[in-house]
């Protein structure tokens, strides 16, 4: 026993949410107190996003069964004369060729688990079960944002843990241990190099996340290609005086795009964030969907759905802009990289169409500088952003940081709201 207690003497036990951690004085483990801000966000976020997810799985059932009960009752013509109803499962043939086919095969489930339609309908015909969410945290460092995921939302499946510092790792898998069962049954600690792992596990995880010490930009390419098709990726940045304009050519080596200096600087860099990820998912046929963008404390942090869509990537110029800022006053214009130009049923993509300013700004008669491009689509998702609130202020007790979560998302969706109106 005085073993033990002389071994225990070198860590103390910090406590978060459910998870309670065990950290060596001396620090040997990054752990940073102050993003719990961070990590009780990102919480009410995966809430929403597994409900979501079920919802979406749900929705998808009630309308491939509506859609089988319309086609078994219509009626086919025999050579004489009469009627009779085709079975189900030839007759939608054309249906599952078509868009509805396509959509309901980026589905996951396995709900109607009839005998009869296993042995008429071929398997990649079939909905297969949804399965719990699986969460990769690239960074994770002591695991206690892990810990958290997996002890505090419901109807979570694995949490992979990685790191690439072996101290890290060790620290993680003893705070595993030390949070019982309700961790251990479901978080696994990998000592990796996070992109190297996420490039040979490609669309393995519902959720990934990634919250590194500094710039995500390295980690970009690789998070992109790991997420599922309808997947989460949760990622922060923390080089603020780079992203906001102090080093406008560090951010588009990092990034791909240049900032300008303005009153909207943090908004700014979330879209360069965002203009960046959308960059390296288009490489692979896949598109994001933002659903909540926040500026917090140092830091900004995005949360965007991953699709896979040849097609649809042919909109990503229409959703970025460059942007002309006045050095003389405040006002600024944005500049579409792309437009359509539609001829009856015909749409063609073409290169926008400026510039959108003159020589000299029409307010004060000072010049432009250029920067961008940036993202210019909405940044967050007004259903989202109300549902998390909703599910926060629910749940009050379960965040530390309510107050601080509760005012930010306050003000995201007020201003959605008021964007709505324009």
């Amino acid at each position: 026993m005085g073993d033990v207690e002389k071994k225990l003497e070198a860590y103390e036990v910090k406590r978060e949410g459910e998870a309670e951690i065990l950290m060596l004085k001396t620090n040997a483990v990054f752990f940073n107190p102050v993003q719990v801000h961070n990590r009780d966000m990102s919480i009410a976020v995966l809430r929403t996003f597994v409900a979501k997810r079920k919802e979406e799985h749900e929705e998808m059932i009630n309308k491939r069964n509506k859609s089988r009960q319309h086609v078994s009752q219509v009626p086919k013509a025999d050579g004489d004369g009469t009627s009779s109803e085709q079975p189900a499962s030839s007759s939608l043939d054309g249906e599952i060729n078509g868009d509805h086919g396509k959509e309901l095969h980026r589905t996951v489930d396995k709900a109607e688990g009839l005998s009869t339609e296993a042995t008429h309908t071929p398997s990649w015909k079939r909905i297969r079960e949804l399965n719990a969410p699986v969460v990769l945290e690239a960074l994770a460092a002591s695991g206690l944002r892990s810990l958290r995921y997996a002890r505090e939302i419901d109807g979570l499946g694995k949490v992979v843990a990685l790191d690439n510092d072996e101290a890290s790792v060790e620290a993680c898998k003893r705070n595993i241990k030390f949070n019982g069962s309700a961790a251990s049954d479901k978080v696994e600690a990998h000592l990796a190099d996070a992109r190297v792992y996420m490039l040979t596990h490609p669309k393995e995880f519902d959720v990934v996340d990634l919250d590194p010490y500094g710039s995500p930009a390295i980690f970009l390419d690789s998070a992109v290609q790991a997420v599922a098709d309808g997947g989460l990726l949760m990622c922060t940045a923390t080089d603020m005086a780079v992203l906001c304009g102090s080093n406008g050519e560090v951010c588009y080596s990092k990034y791909g795009s240049y900032p300008v200096k303005g009153k909207y600087c943090h908004e700014m860099a979330l879209r360069i964030l965002l203009a960046c990820i959308e960059s390296h998912a288009n490489r692979y046929k896949r598109f994001i969907v933002p659903v909540l963008s926040v500026s917090m404390d140092f830091y900004i942090r995005v949360f965007v759905r991953v699709f896979t869509s040849a097609s649809e990537i042919k909109n990503a110029p229409l959703k970025l802009s460059y942007v002309y800022q006045c050095v003389g006053c405040d006002s600024f214009h944005l500049q579409c990289l792309g437009r359509t130009v539609t001829k009856g049923k015909s749409v063609k993509y073409a290169p926008g169409i400026g510039p959108v300013v003159p020589q000299v700004c029409s307010d004060c008669g000072k010049k432009f500088n250029v920067g961008g491009p940036i993202w210019s689509a909405p940044i967050h998702d007004q259903d989202w952003v109300l549902s998390t609130l909703a599910d926060v202020k629910a749940m009050k007790d379960r965040y530390p940081a309510y107050n601080k979560i509760t005012s930010v998302l306050t003000t995201v969706s007020e201003v959605s709201l008021l964007l709505s109106c324009y």
